[in-house]
């Protein structure tokens, strides 16, 4: 599609063929060409900031019993018994974990934004049943005016209590 954007003259002073300046008195008639035709463009270029890999994306694990949480664990899966005991051990960026619901119960909890210190949090099985523990990076500039445009993370477990 060819799209024709008029242009508007403004009152500058013009030159002649012979160099010298026209007065701004003189009036001169603009001539738009426009021709119709079609157009065609050869297909977008895929470009990318870093040489492409072959990512060959691993499965979620699934764990069974008490055990420490890591940040690469995001996205696993863990299988507790009533009365067995995750521990979640994630970088000093990330706020206190969360599970929600009453299935899992919160029982201690250190470290973490804004400490600076490692996070390091304990949560007991206390009843049968689905939820996650979930935890995201914070940082100060998030809370600054005007705001950081810095992305976060989200670390994620599923927990089944049976």
């Amino acid at each position: 599609m060819l799209l024709l954007v008029p242009c508007l003259l403004c009152g500058c002073a013009a030159t002649t063929n012979a160099g010298s300046l026209v007065s701004p008195s003189t009036t001169a008639t603009p001539s738009v060409a426009a021709s119709v035709g079609t157009a065609s463009a050869s297909p977008a270029a895929t470009v990318t900031p870093f040489p492409a890999k072959s990512v060959t994306p691993s499965a979620t694990p699934t764990y069974t019993g008490s055990r420490t949480l890591v940040e690469s664990d995001s996205g696993a899966t863990i299988n507790l018994r009533v009365g067995e005991i995750v521990t979640v051990s994630l970088p000093s960026e990330y706020d206190t974990p969360n599970a929600q619901g009453d299935v899992l119960a919160r029982t201690s909890s250190t470290g973490g934004y804004p400490t600076g210190k490692p996070l390091d949090a304990m949560f007991g099985a206390d009843k049968v049943g689905r939820t996650d523990i979930t935890s995201t990076t914070d940082y100060a500039c998030l809370h600054a005016q005007p705001m950081c445009m810095i992305p976060q993370r989200e670390w994620i477990v599923h927990v089944v209590v049976s």
